[in-house]
């Protein structure tokens, strides 16, 4: 079989008539100062994993040619990458194409005996490039007495000076990837886009003979893993300490608590989410979590980013020494050590600002290359060192960020500016940054998504009933129900239907009661919000059928819960807020309050809960290796022990856990007559010591590991919400012989896979809705205009050495009150002792205290960002501490 002769291929002609007229090559690069002919690009693999984002960049346009062999090393180093370099290819604003270099008998090469797989790699891309070259010259014979035709040239980029030496040697034209950005139009700005990583010739951060090692070198990977497998060493995921950066911990299997990481020589050069591995000292040397609030940028707000790492900062050095010799309660003690490598890094595109006291005084307005701090909007996250010549006019903008290096001789990661978000505190900017910060994808969906919805759009309607008509197909017509909707207000995906009827054998028929699956079709009565049905459900004047449906699935709904909370589920709670809307066209909040939940809330909850449970089982029935089921983890009895000490210490009260019933049975005794709220306070602070629920494979568990310990059910799974939940309704679609199922969804390991991008996808959705919450309580604020200063009521959540945590109700978030001036700590008991601010006296606040705060939008002066600050007022003013 002949192989096949297309040496061009997935790449569609770009649609834009003025992509359709531009030359396939080109011309040459700036003034011809680099390369004075036609050409395209030929990159390497190290090309496209170091530097995406100068190749992605809209500034970057030269043609590019992808060789089979790049884009197969690719995928096998990065899928993300991988998934970008495939999205390069199809986009029309790019001139990329895929040559299938292998397939091809000219270009196809062989790995030889003792030669490594990069070494034969880079050959076939040197074999690939010079056959193109030849390709192109033949392309168009010189014709005698006619001019010869300039032809384009295929040039190498690599930044490996071994391959470029290799490739001049065989004639072909190759050069670094910063020759030839130096080289383009735009090339000020393309050169900001270069990772520091990936360049060989690029210009260090600064030259020294020697510079002195500032962290321990990483252990080699062979070293790591088998330390590892024989149990010496430790893997798990770094975690950064959000109220001191010089602290991190580490959690491990097997282990009760995280191995506790204190001061940057221990955490390595670790960055939140990566995997690493860790040695655990021995238990003599076990400490404590510091009790101390240590902040970053107060700390290192004299640091100079051209400074020297040798130069260490006096006051961090203050601070690391205040951290390794702070009293510490004993009885916290937990497994302590140090990260001895990187096994996988975490390291993507940040939200940052430009720290502008990092720039010099002559250099405010300069172009030239300067180098400076971006600081991400993260707490966990350290600051970044980068060098661009676009620092005057990043000043007040929201940017992204990417860490490219972290040497052990430097004190901060290395990084590149990928591109500005606008302007700091923009409405626009702060919302994509969120999206940015928590990787939220927010592109439009793709052509193939889209082709799945109806052409007619948000005009679609139900077509008439025919047997010959394909939306009728095995749907059952359930439209003279008195089906209604209970919803939140302005609810846009309005999914749970809900009926409830007497039969005239005296049972009861409800809409997920009486458990057969199918497809139908409904036309809803009412969409109603929950004030609206709590209201109906209440008026006695109403006795129409859907009113009485409405109160018959209450009924159904309390014994449903009593049921619940007899097998042991737990009442937890946890802060909801309702944003206000200048109006319904508007998204600019005017107002913020604690969310009322009605007796309709539990209504909805309880059949939502009902439907899940038994499509859980009938998945399960059907696909035991495959479905996609939930499941919450009963929590280790380790995870309430600072909770349950608390609890005794400050309020005599005892805290059970030795099962989800005896839990919930001592969370409903943990009241305090003369604070109605402090149950609930209680319960958000059990909830912090859960467990999260996951997204599991049936296949993949024990059947005994299936149970979701908050709910007290042995089985469950999302099957409600359904614009979030495809999986299980293609699940249950098959179960009921409606559709079948793509194959992939019949492989364990190809839903563990999807499974764990679910849970990842799922977690940091949560987090972002949490920062919004933030965000939109401040753009609330400051739409007060000069009432942007508010006081509420808070409790203590935790104390520090230097402050206390607060926690506001009402407004659904949490901040830190710091203090300045020296106080007296009783970490045993959970007090911090401050000087009065009205007498010469003293005040004592402690957890589970009811404090008066002010809350407004403060400024920054660094960073010009609008933060929500809170200051304490009663029972003292923390300004005067």
């Amino acid at each position: 079989m002949q192989p096949p002769t297309i040496e061009i291929t997935i790449r569609k002609r770009p649609r834009t008539d003025a992509v359709i007229t531009q030359r396939k090559f080109f011309k040459k690069t700036a003034r011809g100062k680099v390369i004075k002919e036609g050409h395209f690009l030929l990159p390497d693999t190290n090309v496209f994993l170091a530097q995406m984002d100068l190749i992605e960049s809209s500034l970057f346009t030269p043609p590019i040619l992808i060789l089979q062999t790049v884009l197969e090393e690719v995928r096998h180093r990065s899928l993300p990458l991988y998934n970008r370099l495939k999205g390069l290819v199809k986009a029309d604003d790019k001139r990329t194409w895929v040559f299938y270099n292998e397939f091809r008998s000219q270009t196809a090469v062989v790995r030889e005996e003792n030669e490594s797989p990069n070494d034969r790699n880079d050959r076939s891309i040197r074999k690939a490039t010079s056959w193109y070259n030849t390709h192109l010259s033949l392309a168009r014979p010189p014709i005698q007495g006619q001019p010869r035709i300039a032809l384009p040239a295929v040039v190498l980029l690599t930044d490996d000076a071994a391959n470029r030496q290799k490739a001049a040697q065989d004639g072909i034209k190759c050069m670094s990837v910063r020759k030839y950005v130096e080289g383009a139009k735009e090339n000020s700005k393309l050169l900001d886009l270069l990772s520091v990583a990936g360049t060989d010739d690029i210009e260090p951060t600064k030259v020294t003979a020697a510079r002195q090692a500032l962290y321990p070198e990483y252990l080699p990977t062979a070293t790591i893993m088998a330390g590892v497998k024989a149990g010496q060493l430790h893997q798990g995921h770094f975690n950064a300490n959000q109220y001191n950066y010089l602290e991190g911990s580490v959690p491990v299997a097997g282990l009760d608590k995280p191995v506790l990481l204190i001061g940057r020589e221990n955490m390595n050069r670790a960055v939140q989410g990566d995997v690493v591995a860790v040695e655990i000292f021995p238990e003599s040397e076990w400490k404590a979590p510091t009790d101390e609030v240590i902040d970053q940028e107060a700390t290192l707000k004299n640091d100079d980013a051209d400074d020297t790492d040798e130069e260490v900062d006096d006051q961090e050095d203050v601070a690391e020494r205040k951290v390794g010799n702070a009293k510490r309660v004993s009885a916290e003690r937990q497994p302590t050590g140090r990260i001895v490598g990187i096994i996988k890094r975490n390291w993507r595109s940040y939200v940052c600002h430009i720290d502008s006291t990092s720039l010099t005084s002559s250099n405010t307005t300069s172009l030239s290359q300067q180098t400076v701090f971006a600081t991400p909007v993260s707490r966990l996250l350290p600051r970044i060192r980068l060098r661009t010549r676009q620092a005057p006019s990043l000043i007040g903008q929201k940017i992204l960020v990417t860490i490219d290096r972290w040497d052990n001789t430097s004190r901060y990661p290395e990084g590149h500016f990928v591109r500005s978000l606008g302007k700091v505190e923009s409405k626009e900017a702060e919302q994509e940054s969120l999206l940015l910060e928590f990787d939220v994808p927010y592109r439009p969906f793709g052509k193939a998504i889209l082709n799945c919805l109806p052409s007619e759009g948000d005009k679609w309607v139900v077509p008439p009933k025919k047997d010959d008509n394909p939306e009728w197909r095995d749907r059952e017509d359930l439209r003279d129900l008195l089906i209604c909707s209970i919803d939140p207000p302005n609810c846009q995906d309005i999914d749970d239907a809900l009926h409830a009827r007497p039969l005239p054998n005296g049972n009861i028929e409800a809409g997920v009661l009486n458990v057969r699956f199918t497809k139908s079709v409904i036309a809803s009565k009412e969409a109603f919000t929950y004030e609206e049905a709590q209201i109906r459900k209440d008026d006695p004047k109403l006795n129409d059928d859907l009113t009485k449906s409405i109160r018959l699935l209450n009924s159904l709904a309390i014994k449903l819960r009593a049921g619940r909370m007899a097998a042991g589920a737990l009442n937890l709670a946890s802060p909801e807020v309702k944003i206000h809307l200048d109006s319904s066209e508007s998204s600019d909040p005017i107002d913020v309050e604690q969310k009322e939940l009605r007796e309709t809330n539990s209504l909805v909850e309880e059949f939502m809960l009902l439907a899940n449970i038994s499509v859980a089982q009938k998945i399960q029935e059907t696909f035991p290796q495959t479905a996609v089921l939930r499941r919450h983890l009963p929590p280790p009895r380790t995870n309430f022990e600072k909770l349950q000490d608390i609890l005794k210490k400050r309020k005599g009260l005892t805290l059970d856990v030795s099962s989800s019933g005896a839990l919930a049975a001592s969370l409903d005794k943990c009241l305090d007559p003369s604070e109605p709220a402090f149950n609930t306070l209680v319960r958000i602070m059990a909830t912090r010591c859960m467990l999260s629920a996951e997204y599991f494979c049936s296949g993949s568990v024990g059947r005994d590991t299936f149970g979701h310990y908050g709910l007290a059910s042995p089985i469950y799974t999302h099957f409600t919400s359904p614009i979030r939940r495809y999986a299980a309704h293609r699940q249950l679609a098959a179960a009921i012989s409606y559709t079948t199922l793509h194959p992939s969804l019949h492989s364990k390991s190809h839903m563990d896979r999807v499974l764990d991008v679910v849970n990842r996808r799922h977690r940091m959705a949560q987090m972002a809705s949490r920062a919004s919450v933030e965000f939109y309580v401040g753009l609330a604020l400051k739409a007060r205009g000069s009432r942007q200063v508010v006081e509420e009521d808070a409790f203590v959540i935790r104390t520090f050495r230097n402050g206390v945590g607060v926690f506001v109700s009402k407004l659904g978030i949490e901040g830190l009150v710091t203090f300045k001036r020296e106080t007296q700590f009783d970490a045993d008991n959970y007090v911090i002792t401050v000087p009065s601010s009205e007498s010469r006296g003293q005040t004592t606040i402690a957890v589970f205290d009811k404090v008066r705060v002010q809350i407004e939008v403060e400024k920054d002066r660094n960073t010009q960002r609008g933060k929500v600050k809170m200051t304490l007022i009663h029972p003292v003013n923390s300004n005067a501490l």
